[in-house]
C-alpha cells in the first residue's frame, strides 16, 4: 500500500507540475457555473414575481436543466485531458521499462497513478460540492440527502472515467491519441444504450453496458446497487484489462493464455453484471427527504398481499399517435420507468406486442388516402425498421384481447391470477401513469371485491356518462385518456334503469345527475328504501328537474329553487355562476378548507339555489354558495348502524360536465371538487393515497445574492488557484 501512495503522490506531483491540470481547475467551476446561477436567478425572479415553486433542490439540481446533470456533460470532456498522458507519457520517454524491470508490481503502478487519478477527482468534487453548499443560501429547507446522492453519482462517473482513460494512455505513446481514444470510447459507452433495442435477445446486454443514465437515478436521489456495481465493474475492468497488458509486456506467455485471461475477464464481468441486474438482487436506497421514489404505505400493504407473479402487457397499435411511447427500441427505457413497481414486485413479467387496427391517428390516413389497413400498416412496419410478420393484424389480436372499448389506444393489461385490468396512458404532460393509477389497478386484481361501484340513474333523461358531448359528463367518469376519470382511480362505473332492474346491490354511491321526466312511483319507493338503508347518494339537480326531484329532496330536508341563480358579471352570461367554498366546508374535509383559504372557485352553468333545514337527523353543510351566500352544494351525513351515511346534493350538473371539467379560463377547481367528493363518500380509499409528503424545499434568491456567488466562483476561487498555479509552476522552473 505504501508503494501505492508513493506513486500516486508522485503522479499527483507531476499533475499539478503541468498547465493542464491547474487550467481545468480554473476554468471548471466558471462552466458549471454560468448556466446554474442563472437558473437560480430567474427562478428567484420568478418566485419574487408571484410564481411558487416546491421541491426546488430537484428542480435546481436535478432536473434536465439542472446543475448536476450540467456537470455530468462537462466531465466527458475534461477527463480524457488529464488521463492522456498517465502511462503513454513513461511509454514515450521509455521509463515505463525501468517501471516494469523494477520489483514493483504491475497492480501497484497502475493502481497508484488511478489513486492519484481518484485524488484530483476529489478536488473537481469539492468544487462541486461547493456549488451544492452554496444552494443552501438560496433554499429554505434544502435537501441535503438528494445533494449526497447527486455528488456520490458524479464521483463514480469521473472514477470510472479515469480508469478508461488509464487504460487508453496504455494503449499508445501519443498523448494525444490517448485522449481521442477516450473520447471515442466514452462516446461508444454512451452510444451503445441505443443499438439493437428492437432486438429482444441482444437488447439487455447493450443497454446494460451503457454508462449513459447510470447517473440519472443518482441524480434524482435514488441509489441502486445495480448502478454502483455497473460502475464498480466498469472501474475494475479497465483497471485489470491495464494491468493485464502491463504484464504482458513484463512476462512472456502464449497468445491463448493471454486471449483466455481476456475472455475469463469479460465473462465474469457480464455474469457479475447479470446477477447484480436481477430484480431480487437489486436493492435501493431512496435518498430524498420526501421519500418520492418509493411507494406509499397503501401500495406496499396492497403489495404484500399480492402471492402469484403479476404480467404486464403492453399492446402498441402501430396506428397509433403514441406509438413511439411503446417502440420497440423504448423497451428498455420503458421497463427502466417501473424501476418503483419492481422493486417490490421482483417478479413482475413485461411483455410487448405490436399490432395495427383503425385509430384515431387522422394524420395517418390522410397520408395515404384510399389504401388498405394492411398497406399502411406495411409502410409503417417499414418506417418504423419493424418486422411485420410480428406485427398482429385485427383479426389476430381480436382473438387474443378486445382493444376496441379503449379505442385501439396504447395501453398496459395487468394480469394477476385470472384477473386482468387496463392500465391507460392519458393526454396530459405526464402521459404515463402514476402511484396512484397503478395502485388503483392493482386493487382491481388484488382486492376486486372492495372495489367502490358508482351507479348513475338513466332512463329519465339524465346526463350521459357516455356521450361526447359538452354537457355530458363523460370526460370525469369514463373518459380512459383522462387521468382523473373514475374508471382510471379505483371506481366501478355502471347504469341503472329501475323501471327495468333493482339498484345493484354492490352499489357504494348512486348518483341522479339532473333527470328530465319524473319518476314512477316504483322508482321513488326503489330510491326512498335506498336512503332509509344508508346507501351513500348524489343528487345534481339544475333548472328543469327540481320538480322532478321534489319528493326526493323533501326527504333530505331540501328544497332547490325553480329559477337558475343569476349574478352579474362583465365577461359571463348572468347563469354563469363561479362558486366559492363555503367556511363551513372544511368540517367535511381539510382539503376543501385549505381551497377556501386559497380563493378556489368552481363553475356552474344554470343552477338553482338550495334551501335546508337545519336540526333533523342529517347534518347538512353548505360546501359551495354563491356571491350572496346561497347554497348550491350541500353534503349531507347521519350515522347508521356500522358506518356513516353520506350524501351530496348539489343545484347544478354543468360543474361535473366535460366542458366544465377541462375549462382553462378562468382557473376553476371543478376537477378537484368532483374528485374530493368522491374521495369523501369513500372515507380517502379512493382515489389512492400515495402518502406523499410534501416538500419544505422553497426558493428564497435575490440578485444580490447571486451577484455575491459570482464573485466568489467567478472571481476569487479561479483567482486564487492561477496565483497558486504561477507560484507553483516559477517555484519549479526555479528549482
Amino acid at each position: 500500500m505504501r508503494i501505492i501512495i508513493r506513486i500516486a503522490r508522485q503522479e499527483l506531483s507531476l499533475l499539478f507540475h503541468s498547465p493542464v491540470a491547474w487550467l481545468i481547475l480554473i476554468v471548471f467551476p466558471i462552466q458549471i457555473g454560468i448556466d446554474y446561477l442563472y437558473y437560480v436567478q430567474m427562478i428567484g425572479r420568478a418566485q419574487r414575481m408571484g410564481n411558487h415553486f416546491t421541491d426546488v433542490t430537484a428542480m435546481i439540481f436535478g432536473s434536465k436543466e439542472g446543475f448536476y446533470p450540467g456537470v455530468k456533460s462537462t466531465l466527458y470532456f475534461y477527463i480524457p485531458l488529464l488521463t492522456m498522458g498517465l502511462i503513454s507519457r513513461e511509454t514515450h520517454s521509455g521509463s515505463i521499462k525501468l517501471l516494469l524491470s523494477s520489483p514493483i508490481k504491475v497492480k501497484d503502478i497502475v493502481l497508484g497513478k488511478y489513486l492519484a487519478m481518484m485524488g484530483y477527482g476529489a478536488v473537481l468534487l469539492a468544487i462541486i460540492c461547493g456549488y451544492a453548499i452554496s444552494g443552501s443560501y438560496f433554499i429554505q429547507h434544502i435537501d441535503w440527502q438528494l445533494l449526497a446522492s447527486g455528488a456520490l453519482g458524479l464521483y463514480l462517473l469521473i472514477c470510472a472515467y479515469a480508469a478508461i482513460g488509464l487504460f487508453m494512455s496504455s494503449l499508445t505513446t501519443y498523448q494525444v491519441v490517448a485522449a481521442i481514444s477516450t473520447l471515442a470510447v466514452l462516446a461508444a459507452l454512451n452510444f451503445i444504450g441505443s443499438l439493437f433495442q428492437g432486438n429482444d435477445t441482444v437488447r439487455h446486454i447493450t443497454y446494460f453496458m451503457s454508462i449513459a443514465g447510470r447517473t440519472e437515478q443518482f441524480i434524482a436521489g435514488l441509489i441502486s446497487t445495480e448502478d454502483v456495481l455497473y460502475f464498480l465493474l466498469v472501474i475494475g475492468f479497465f483497471l485489470t484489462i491495464t494491468c493485464m497488458r502491463l504484464q504482458d509486456q513484463r512476462e512472456a506467455r502464449s497468445r491463448y493464455f493471454r486471449i483466455a485471461r481476456y475472455v475469463g475477464l469479460v465473462a465474469f464481468c457480464f455474469l457479475v453484471g447479470y446477477i447484480s441486474s436481477r430484480p431480487a438482487a437489486t436493492g435501493y436506497v431512496d435518498m430524498t427527504v420526501t421519500r418520492k421514489h418509493t411507494l406509499g404505505p397503501q401500495s406496499r400493504e396492497l403489495i404484500k398481499k399480492m402471492d402469484k407473479p403479476l404480467k404486464i402487457t403492453t399492446y402498441v397499435n402501430i396506428f397509433d399517435g403514441n406509438f413511439y411511447l411503446g417502440a420497440p427500441e423504448k423497451k428498455s427505457a420503458d421497463e427502466r420507468l417501473m424501476t418503483p413497481y419492481r422493486r417490490f414486485l421482483p417478479d413482475m413479467e413485461m411483455n410487448y406486442v405490436y399490432y395495427y387496427d383503425f385509430g384515431d391517428n387522422t394524420s395517418l390516413y390522410k397520408n395515404y388516402p384510399g389504401e388498405t389497413d394492411v398497406a399502411i400498416a406495411k409502410k409503417v412496419a417499414d418506417i418504423q425498421e419493424l418486422d411485420f410478420k410480428k406485427v398482429l393484424s385485427p383479426a389476430a389480436i381480436h382473438k387474443i384481447v378486445d382493444l376496441r372499448p379503449e379505442e385501439n389506444k396504447l395501453v398496459r393489461l395487468l394480469q394477476y391470477g385470472d384477473g386482468q385490468t387496463f392500465l391507460r396512458y392519458y393526454n396530459d404532460m405526464r402521459i404515463y401513469p402514476g402511484e396512484k393509477e397503478f395502485t388503483a389497478a392493482l386493487k382491481h386484481l388484488v382486492t376486486p371485491s372492495r372495489m367502490p361501484l358508482v351507479t348513475f340513474l338513466s332512463g329519465h333523461g339524465e346526463r350521459s356518462i357516455s356521450k361526447e358531448g359538452d354537457a355530458a359528463l363523460k370526460m370525469f367518469v369514463k373518459e380512459g385518456s383522462y387521468r382523473s376519470a373514475l374508471i382510471n382511480q379505483g371506481f366501478d362505473v355502471d347504469t341503472v334503469n329501475l323501471s327495468q332492474q333493482p339498484i345493484p346491490a354492490r352499489t357504494a354511491i348512486l348518483v341522479i345527475a339532473g333527470p328530465q321526466t319524473p319518476l314512477s312511483a316504483d322508482e321513488e319507493k326503489q330510491l326512498q328504501q335506498y336512503i332509509a338503508q344508508g346507501g351513500n347518494l348524489m343528487v345534481m339537480a339544475e333548472p328543469g328537474s327540481a320538480a322532478v326531484l321534489s319528493g326526493l329532496l323533501q326527504t333530505l330536508h331540501i328544497q332547490a329553487g325553480d329559477a337558475p341563480v343569476h349574478e352579474e358579471s362583465r365577461d359571463y352570461t348572468p347563469d354563469f355562476i363561479l362558486t366559492h367554498f363555503s367556511p363551513e366546508a372544511a368540517k367535511v374535509s381539510p382539503t376543501l378548507g385549505a381551497w377556501q383559504a386559497d380563493s378556489g372557485i368552481v363553475s356552474m352553468s344554470g343552477a338553482v339555489a338550495l334551501q335546508y333545514t337545519p336540526g333533523n337527523d342529517f347534518r347538512t353543510t353548505p360546501l359551495l354558495v354563491s356571491k350572496n351566500n346561497q347554497p348550491l352544494a350541500l353534503a349531507l351525513e347521519r350515522k347508521q348502524p356500522g358506518k356513516t351515511q353520506r350524501i351530496i346534493v348539489t343545484g347544478d350538473v354543468d360543474f361535473m360536465s366535460s366542458v366544465e371539467i377541462v375549462r382553462r379560463k378562468p382557473t376553476v377547481w371543478n376537477p378537484y371538487f368532483s374528485t374530493e367528493l368522491f374521495r369523501w363518500f369513500t372515507n380517502g380509499e379512493f382515489p389512492v393515497d400515495t402518502g406523499t409528503q410534501p416538500a419544505q424545499d422553497v426558493i428564497d434568491s435575490d440578485d444580490a445574492g447571486i451577484l455575491t456567488m459570482r464573485i466568489l466562483f467567478f472571481g476569487v476561487l479561479p483567482a486564487s488557484l492561477l496565483i497558486l498555479a504561477t507560484t507553483l509552476l516559477i517555484y519549479r522552473k526555479r528549482r
